[in-house]
């Protein structure tokens, strides 16, 4: 019974082998892969491919070179001129901290140094004394008359400028 057994298993482990030994013989074919290959084992794989030049595509370049080359060499200069203002923004003064008639003595004061005639804001700050253009000519001299009560009532503006009355909705 034993060698029955045996005989059975035998014939059976043929008969489920035979298909597999008949289909290894036959060429068979493998599916595409992806390989990750050096550099040497690829053109190993391919082979040399000689580089190929298209001839229209390298003439339209070097047609594109050289009129680059001929628009930088023959710029034209612009006829009307532009004008380039060379100096720095300056930053607006924080003028806050002055009461407003301060703030617009202040501001009137710098706007005429800034004019085309620098000694209108000289003139400005000269006006509390009563020095205009018209009585200059005694400063000229090196004589200089000034009402004292002029210079007194100035001193009190500047200094209600920088010390503004308190205001009823912030108490000091």
């Amino acid at each position: 019974m034993n060698f029955l057994q045996r005989a059975v298993g035998f014939s059976l482990l043929m008969a489920i082998g035979l298909p597999v030994v008949h289909a290894q013989q036959q060429d068979v074919t493998s599916l595409p892969t992806i390989r990750v290959m050096a550099e040497s084992e690829l053109r190993e794989e391919v082979g040399f491919v000689p580089y190929q030049e298209d001839k229209q595509v390298r003439q339209a370049l070097q047609h594109r070179v050289y009129k680059i080359h001929h628009d930088i060499q023959n710029a034209g200069v612009m006829e009307t001129p532009t004008s380039v203002n060379y100096q720095p923004a300056t930053t607006q003064p924080d003028l806050s901290q002055y009461s407003p008639v301060l703030q617009q003595y202040i501001l009137a004061v710098a706007s005429g140094f800034q004019s085309s005639d620098p000694t209108n804001g000289l003139f400005k700050m000269l006006e509390p004394l009563n020095i205009n253009r018209s009585n200059i000519d005694g400063i000229r001299n090196g004589t200089i008359k000034i009402n004292l009560d002029d210079i007194l009532k100035l001193q009190q503006q500047i200094r209600d400028g920088l010390n503004p009355p308190p205001s009823p909705l912030f108490p000091r």
